[in-house]
């Protein structure tokens, strides 16, 4: 209590102390009391940065508040120094500036570029709040690699409720759910609750069953939320509940049941495009569209309002009915509707709260590509092949980097045209990438013969490309190697026996944090069979897959892990993470500080972490390549020799 009378006391003080905080060596604001409605300019200096000697570096500005928005900042050269200017928004109450330059990111050694909003050299109200949620509730970590702080972050909340008392409520869950994370605070956590539990407002009540939530008191929460329920019929609790049995349910004709119950009850805005319903809505014509029921589909497909999320299940049906050969027909309708979907969002894109003007055009650019492929993909399979390269050749210009599936479409049609040279060298350009899948391999061989006349000499010519790329690939990955202890472990397994890591010490270690919902975990396991295969015999070399951040409770999600396993006939050994303190099974996958999944980490004999090997975007064959390449590298980290790599690849 010394200290908050202390702030009460003296705020002038804290928010001195504050500016003097934020003021950093490579980035200067030319006013260190930023205020809402003014112009800034900002000065950086690259010099010891991750980005310094790089050409192309960017800053975006994320301005925090009621109302949040993003912003790219134009820089300028000024000698050794790069200038921009940011106007700051009336609603801002905080802002950070993220710098990059191609993959890298000047987070300021991981604490972030974050400046708080004053007036009269004071911070303003939410400023300290918006700055303890950008430390602690990952929004920092998701947009600028910035370390969660809940330490700092509860301090900065403590300051904010001293400057504005009335500040607190609105803050109350973000700041006892940090408190929450500490035993030591339970007292106060728990007068907290009870003190909103008896409130009668709905809303306190609700924010009382999220703490008890996070305070892992499940009958507690479970006895509050009946009397909400019971209080409140047409509250808000209620809604969500009418909701969440929405979401859950998966038959279609079920779902448009609880659909038209809702939106009797729960009426939308006309003007407003952004709605749960309307999400309800597309949520029911992609379920109908998933069960082939064109009629249901085109019924709701009608309603939706926000179209542009409806073109991702609009591809994704044409994809799979084109891969598998049917419905071609109604595959390059729903293909084309997507690609126009896609297009106008380029036409109209609009700034988000995290996504500036130019982000959402790139965005949205990416997902027409994405898009224009798979309808290439449905017309090549109908034989429409001028078309499909019409769509294509676009896709393949503009891609910063060779994707397998897309040169593969791409080489199959100027094979069809006849264009064999061209499809020579674009199938060349993916093997020597490091990107050549067996089928795009064959199609090689099949222009290699054609502009050649035979297969003399194709295995040699292929060879040669794909020790060119094991070269590349070697000297790239060994650039990656790290060495920093591995955070030890011991997990249950799916069959109820516990694993430990460090009785897996003398031995090399993989370590794949995974879940049953994440699309690119799934896609990278095929390859991932494939290096399981490779050293199943290696008693020196193990696989650990380690599920986490599933939804609901263990017993019911260790199910579904379990039949995803034994559905796909994967042999991997599948270890089960444990909650962490923020309530989430996260227990190990957060102690290895992942930020999204698939991670992988390549762990030596004695410990240590060699390899984070992030996502996956390529083929099983690039991935078993990879993984292997970083294997080899662990065992013998002389094999970037020219003769280990020769060797290396004949191995192989």
């Amino acid at each position: 209590m010394k200290n908050l009378k202390f702030l009460l006391v003296l705020p002038g003080i804290l928010a001195i102390q504050s500016a003097f905080a934020q003021t950093d060596s490579h980035l200067k604001l030319s006013n260190q009391y930023p205020k809402a409605g003014e112009k800034i300019t900002l000065t950086y200096n690259p010099a010891g940065t991750p980005v310094d000697g790089k050409k192309n570096i960017e800053a975006v500005v994320y301005y925090l508040g009621k109302k949040n928005s993003a912003a790219d900042i134009d820089l300028k050269q000024d000698g050794n120094l790069l200038k921009g200017e940011i106007a700051v928004p009336d609603s801002a109450r905080a802002f950070f500036v993220k710098i990059s330059a191609d993959d890298q990111i000047d987070n300021n050694d991981s604490k972030g570029y974050v400046y708080m909003i004053y007036r009269d050299k004071q911070p303003v109200e939410g400023a300290y709040a918006s700055k303890a949620y950008f430390l602690s509730s990952g929004m920092g970590a998701a947009l600028d690699k910035v370390k969660n702080d809940k330490e700092e972050a509860a301090v900065l909340y403590k300051k904010e409720f001293a400057l504005y008392p009335k500040s607190e409520k609105e803050n109350t869950y973000s700041y006892y759910a940090l408190l929450a994370a500490k035993p030591e605070n339970k007292a106060m956590v728990d007068k907290k609750i009870a003190e909103l539990e008896q409130s009668g407002n709905e809303t306190d009540m609700m924010t009382a069953s999220s703490l008890l939530r996070v305070t892992k008191d499940t009958k507690g929460m479970d006895s509050l939320n009946t009397v909400i329920k019971t209080k409140f019929p047409d509250g808000m609790m209620a809604k969500n509940t009418m909701g969440n049995a929405f979401f859950r349910e998966k038959d279609p004709t079920k779902k448009e049941e609880l659909y038209a119950e809702y939106i009797k009850k729960y009426p939308e805005s006309a003007s407003d495009k952004n709605t749960i319903q309307d999400n309800f809505r597309l949520q029911l014509a992609t379920a109908y569209l998933e069960k082939g029921d064109m009629p249901n589909y085109y019924k709701y497909e009608a309603l939706v309002k926000n179209r542009t999320y409806l073109a991702g299940s609009l591809n994704n049906t044409a994809y799979e009915w084109a891969k598998k050969g049917e419905h071609l027909d109604d595959a390059e309708k729903l293909a084309k509707e997507a690609v126009d979907i896609q297009q106008q969002a380029i036409d109209h894109a609009e700034a988000g709260p995290y996504t500036t003007l130019s982000q959402a055009r790139k965005n949205a650019q990416e997902s027409y590509d994405l898009d224009a492929d798979t309808y290439a993909f449905v017309l090549a399979k109908q034989k429409k092949y001028d078309e499909a390269l019409k769509f294509e050749q676009p896709v393949i210009d503009r891609a910063k980097v060779i994707d397998p599936d897309e040169y593969m479409n791409y080489v199959d049609i100027l094979t069809q045209l006849g264009q064999y040279a061209k499809a020579k060298d674009a199938a060349e350009k993916a093997v020597k990438d490091g990107k050549g899948s067996a089928a795009l391999k064959e199609s090689l061989k099949t222009d290699y013969i054609k502009l050649k006349g035979s297969d003399a000499g194709y295995e040699q010519y292929v060879a040669s490309l794909e020790n060119a790329s094991k070269n590349k690939e070697l000297t790239e990955i060994a650039k990656t190697m790290i060495n920093k202890p591995a955070p030890t472990f011991t997990l249950t397994d799916l069959d109820g026996k516990t694993v430990s890591l460090a009785d897996l010490k003398g031995k090399t270690v993989i370590v794949d944090f995974w879940a049953t919902w994440c699309g690119p975990c799934k896609a990278s396991f095929p390859g991932m069979q494939l290096a399981v295969n490779k050293y199943k015999d290696d008693p020196n070399v193990k696989f650990l897959f380690v599920d986490c951040w599933e939804n609901g409770e263990k017993d019911k999600y260790t199910d579904g892990v379990k039949k995803f396993i034994a559905d796909n006939k994967y042999t991997f050994h599948v270890l089960i993470d444990e909650k962490g303190d923020d309530g989430r099974q996260s227990k190990v996958v957060g102690s290895y500080g992942v930020d999204g999944i698939p991670t992988k980490f390549i762990i030596d004999k004695n410990g240590n972490i060699r390899f984070t090997y992030v996502g996956y975007s390529g083929t099983p064959e690039k991935l078993l390549d990879e993984v292997t390449d970083m294997i080899n590298l662990v065992n013998n980290p002389d094999a970037l020799s020219s003769s280990a790599v020769d060797k290396g690849a004949k191995s192989k």
